[in-house]
Parts: C-alpha cells; sequence; structure tokens
C-alpha cells in the first residue's frame, strides 16, 4: 500500500473521523476518497498541478499557429520588431520581483504613491544607451564620481602639496617628474594577432630604436605574413600619439623651415643618428606578449596516441618617443663618460711594504 498524499490531508482527514457517529458515515467518504490505495494513475493525476506537461523534449511540443495566437505567443521571426525588443530592455533593465518578493508592496505602491520629478516630456529626448539606461551626466555621477567631497579633498591636498614643493627654494623637482614635465612619450598596445611568440618577436626586433617612418618602410616590404599586421598597428599608434600627445608636430615657426643645428648622437647600440627635427618620432620600446589560446586541434597519431594542438594568439607593445629623448641620453652618456675620467691599467699610489730584499 502506497500513500501519495501530504501530511497536512492526512491529518485533515483523521480529524474529521474522530467526529460523533451520528456523522461517521458521511465524513468518512471524503477522507476514503482522497486516500490512494494503489498506484492508479487517474487518483495520481488528480493531485498533480494543473499545468501542461510534455513527455518528449524533441516531439510533440508544438502548436499550431491558431493555438499560439490566442495565447499571445510571440512568434520567433517577430523578435526583431521594435515591441520585443523594448520588453527585452525593460526586463533586463527592471528585473520584475514577483509577489513572492518581500518589496513586493512597494513595488506594487511606487508608481501610485511616487510622483516623479523629472518632466514627462523631457523624459523621451534623454539620450540612452544599448541596454536603455540613461547617458545624463547627473545620472551617471552616482557611478563615476560616488563620493564627490572625498574626491575634491584630495585634489585640494595634492595641488597644495604641488604648489609648496614648487615654491619652495629648497626643494628639488625629482627627475622622473622633470622628465614627463619636458618629455612626450606615448605607450600602445595593440590588439591580439593570430600568430606566436616566436614569429611576432622577430618584427618587434626589427622595428626598434628606428624611426616611425623606417618602421613603417620595413614593414611595408617585409615577407612576414605578420608585417602588415604590425604596420596597421604601428600607424594606430602614431596618430594617436600625434592626437593625445602632441608629438611630431615639428617646430614652433614651421617644419618647412631649415633646422638651426644638426644634432649627431650615438645611440646606446652604438649607432649614430643624425638628428634635424627634436620632435621626429621613432621606436623606443618593443616587445610582444603572448595572449588567450584562439582554439584546440586534435593531432592523431599511431598506435591510438593523440597530441593536442593550440593556436595561440600574441600582442605588440611600442613605446613612442621623441627624439629629444635621444639627444637627452647621449648626453648623459657623455657627460658620465668626462665625468669619470680615462681608464687607467694600475692606480697611480705610492709602494708600501718595500724590503731590501727580493721577495720571490
Amino acid at each position: 500500500m502506497s500513500l501519495n498524499l501530504p501530511s497536512r490531508r492526512v491529518v485533515r482527514a483523521a480529524s474529521t473521523t474522530l467526529c460523533p457517529s451520528s456523522s461517521a458515515a458521511s465524513s468518512l467518504i471524503p477522507a476514503l476518497q482522497s486516500l490512494n490505495l494503489g498506484p492508479s494513475p487517474s487518483s495520481a493525476l488528480s493531485l498533480s498541478l494543473n499545468r501542461p506537461q510534455r513527455r518528449h523534449a524533441w516531439f510533440g511540443g508544438r502548436k499550431s499557429k491558431k493555438a499560439a495566437a490566442e495565447q499571445n505567443i510571440p512568434n520567433p521571426k517577430q523578435l526583431t520588431q521594435g515591441w520585443v525588443r523594448e520588453r527585452l530592455i525593460k526586463h533586463l533593465t527592471y528585473p520584475e520581483q514577483g509577489n513572492a518578493s518581500i518589496f513586493a508592496d512597494e513595488l506594487n505602491a511606487t508608481p501610485k504613491e511616487v510622483e516623479p520629478s523629472v518632466n514627462l516630456g523631457a523624459k523621451s529626448s534623454e539620450p540612452k544607451g544599448a541596454a536603455g539606461a540613461s547617458l545624463l551626466r547627473d545620472h551617471l555621477s552616482r557611478a563615476t564620481d560616488p563620493d564627490p567631497r572625498s574626491r575634491v579633498r584630495w585634489q585640494r591636498k595634492m595641488v597644495l602639496r604641488h604648489a609648496t614643493s614648487a615654491t619652495d627654494p629648497f626643494s628639488r623637482e625629482p627627475r622622473a617628474a622633470r622628465l614627463a614635465r619636458t618629455e612626450r612619450r606615448m605607450l600602445y598596445k595593440s590588439l591580439v594577432l593570430p600568430t606566436s611568440v616566436k614569429k611576432l618577436v622577430h618584427l618587434a626586433h626589427q622595428i626598434q630604436g628606428k624611426t616611425v617612418a623606417d618602421a613603417l618602410e620595413q614593414m611595408r616590404y617585409s615577407k612576414k605574413k605578420m608585417a602588415r599586421e604590425v604596420r596597421a598597428e604601428l600607424e594606430v599608434a602614431r596618430d594617436r600619439a600625434i592626437a593625445e600627445r602632441g608629438m611630431g608636430l615639428g617646430r614652433v615657426g614651421g617644419a618647412t623651415e631649415a633646422p638651426d643645428e644638426v644634432a649627431k648622437v650615438q645611440t646606446k647600440d652604438g649607432q649614430w643618428v643624425t638628428i634635424d627635427d627634436p620632435t621626429r618620432m621613432y621606436v623606443a620600446e618593443a616587445w610582444v606578449g603572448r595572449g588567450p589560446w584562439r582554439g584546440f586541434k586534435k593531432d592523431y597519431r599511431a598506435r591510438g596516441r593523440m597530441n593536442i594542438m593550440k593556436r595561440p594568439s600574441t600582442s605588440i607593445s611600442v613605446v613612442l618617443k621623441e627624439e629629444k629623448t635621444r639627444i637627452r641620453e647621449h648626453q648623459e652618456r657623455e657627460a658620465k663618460k668626462y665625468r669619470q675620467g680615462p681608464w687607467v691599467h694600475l692606480p697611480d699610489r705610492p709602494v708600501t711594504a718595500q724590503r731590501q730584499y727580493y721577495s720571490w
């Protein structure tokens, strides 16, 4: 005997059976009807919830167009319509809590009790993003500037610190701050390229130390497959350096004028470079970095063995600087050389511990 029945219904049936003898027969009938004395499917289905059941997940679940229209089920072909997109955006932006939530009363009372302070006519003119959120500056301030008072205090503290150190006659400007104030640099990292580190590192070594024009020329006539991609990324880095840092704009009086003096400096690699424009850009540093794996491929071998072939991806990073940086580095190396003096084989010092006899 099996009893497929909730416990609360058993207690309720037992309470009815303990009534006086006059109504025992009439009260025992619903209790016996509620009991399941055998595995009969009809009684089991009567206790289940009234919801449609699907015996198979792949077959038999398709409904006719007429039935779908009666139940207001959207057609998959109608997903591109505007009302479907608006409903999806509203659901993603303001998810419904439902009646079971503890905030159900507040959510139901919000549109009736709370009156919006913003004019409804101006609400449609607000710029919105892809998810339907407002892009107004006042609305985004909570995310971009969550604590404005702390930000103002920190900015005031930094300004006072800079003014104090700048006006103090005994203070000395740090070397890093002086270089950041007088020289310009641009760091650019490319997107991941479909190649390996071993192949891309040779192109990074090829453009390192050359001017941007020479590096672009090298990548133009290179036979490497990724040379075209490196050339495109180098052009993007050059354009960003001009637009964001103001690098490579020439002299103030005009770049077409003849230079006043031509500097001839020696790089750290020992090469001599002639510089006629101190604002000319060159590739100071270039390196590569490994990116995420693009995929895997199985290589089946003999005797039931198998290798996993990984498809790598690599990015290249470059640091662009102006020629005035290379001039300063050359002058610092020359000053250090003169400061150290000539190299002497043996130091000029008096001989000590002399004896009248030979020690060997």
